[in-house]
Formats: C-alpha cells, sequence, structure tokens
C-alpha cells in the first residue's frame, strides 16, 4: 500500500483520485513558532497548540490524528512525501521523518519534488499537468540521508545555530537544496538581531510597498526558496505598521 504525504489542503483538495493508496495531510507550518525543544511529544502539540491558540482537541482533530495514520505503514508499505525543496515544506519534512524513525516504521520512503520549472496554474507547488499526469519517479531515501534529517531537526528544534553552522553535510538526490535550507534556516533565526524575513518586510515597506498583498508578492518573490505562508509574512507587516503609527 502507498501512503502520500501532502505538505497542506491545496495539494490535497487537487490530488488526482485515480492514484490509489491513503493520503496524509500535514496542516502545520513548522517554519513559525516554537519547536519544544527536548519536550515529550504531548508537551509538543500543547505548545503548537497554545501557539496557533486553538484547544488541544481541535489540535489534535486536524493536526495530529492524519499524522498518525503513519503509524499504521507497514514494512512493506512505501511513504511517498509531496513537498517543495522550500524551507516551509522541509522542516515539515524533517519533522514527520523524525516521527516516523521514533515509531521504528520501517517502510519504504520516497521523495517526489515538483519539477523545477513550469508554468500555469499550480496545486501546492505541483503544476496541474503534472498532477494530471501523475509520471512521478520517487527518490527513495538512503539510511544515510535519514540520519542528516534526524540530526538537522535536532538543531533546529533546540535553535542550535552553532550546531547548524558547524554541521558538514552535501545536497543527496532525497535532499537535493539541503545545504541552501540550512543556510535559510540560520538566515532566518540568527542568535542576534533579526533576521532575514523581517528585515526584507520592513525594506519593502520603507521602499513605500504597504498594500499586503503586493508586499507579500514581492517577498515571495524574492524568497522562492523559503515558502513562507501569508500569516507568517503578515506577522512581520503588522508589527512594522505598529511601530510606524505608534510613532
Amino acid at each position: 500500500m502507498e501512503f502520500h504525504v501532502l505538505n497542506g489542503m491545496c495539494l490535497y483538495d487537487h490530488f488526482p483520485t485515480h492514484i490509489t493508496g491513503e493520503k496524509i495531510v500535514m496542516n502545520e507550518a513548522l517554519l513559525n513558532g516554537p519547536l519544544g525543544g527536548n519536550l515529550s511529544l504531548e508537551a509538543f502539540w500543547q505548545i503548537r497548540a497554545d501557539f496557533w491558540k486553538v484547544s488541544i482537541s481541535d489540535y489534535k482533530e486536524k493536526t495530529v490524528a492524519p499524522i498518525r495514520k503513519l503509524f499504521h505503514a507497514k514494512k512493506e508499505d512505501t511513504l511517498i512525501f509531496w513537498f517543495g525543496n522550500d524551507l516551509f515544506c522541509q522542516i515539515n519534512c524533517w519533522f514527520l521523518l523524525y516521527l516516523i524513525h521514533e515509531h521504528k516504521i520501517e517502510s519504504k520512503i520516497g521523495m517526489l519534488y515538483p519539477p523545477a520549472a513550469y508554468n500555469g496554474e499550480t496545486f501546492g507547488h505541483y503544476p496541474v499537468t503534472f498532477l494530471e499526469n501523475s509520471c512521478f519517479q520517487p527518490v527513495f531515501l538512503k539510511e544515510e540521508e535519514i540520519k542528516m534529517v534526524l540530526t538537522l531537526w535536532h538543531l533546529c528544534k533546540n535553535a542550535d545555530i552553532e550546531g547548524l553552522r558547524n554541521l558538514k553535510v552535501m545536497d543527496t538526490p532525497g535532499f537535493p537544496s539541503v545545504k541552501d535550507s540550512i543556510q535559510m534556516w540560520i538566515a532566518l533565526f540568527p542568535e542576534e538581531g533579526k533576521g532575514i524575513a523581517q528585515l526584507k518586510v520592513e525594506e519593502l515597506m520603507h521602499r513605500g510597498i504597504d498594500n499586503f498583498p503586493e508586499l507579500f508578492k514581492a517577498f515571495s518573490d524574492f524568497f522562492p526558496n523559503l515558502g513562507m505562508g501569508d500569516n507568517q509574512v503578515f506577522t512581520y507587516y503588522r508589527s512594522y505598521m505598529d511601530k510606524i503609527n505608534n510613532k
């Protein structure tokens, strides 16, 4: 059996019906908010629910319940991750691979990335034509790639920027942009001062782009490998607007 792990409802809503198997949606945005350090998994769910200002029961229904479907996968099953190379997708992916490892799931794991270049309408980073044709060939992860991801998740959740800076890794077939992801994370969450996302939002507003849809487009065009959602960017936008209005 195939388990198709999808990063968000946009892809789920337009996923080809002729591709059989269990569809599992990652309804989280771990690029935003606390990652819990060494908290237990139950405590992690709680801090994420608190961050999103929802009840733990609602959070578990929307986010945790779909993830737990992964734990039913058997050794003979295949897990296919439909994620992007951007940091938003990658941190979610690293967390899920950590959970799979912790629950001793032995299924084969394949990564399926969108084509590098495409035009036209997209659904969750995937071109419509790609989804319709569904001629996909996953890259199956090797043991050393999974070990690398476990290290990355550990460093990120503990905000160990120095550890990330000193980590010696190479891009791999399963994670072809991992070095870029690490550098983006370090720049996004520096040990001191403002990160690149906040600085870019403030720069755009200083240039007179104070209409949020226009600003978000300019931000996304500048950071195609970040994948940050509009809610996250709006947080920086609102903070800067409040600072201007309170002068």
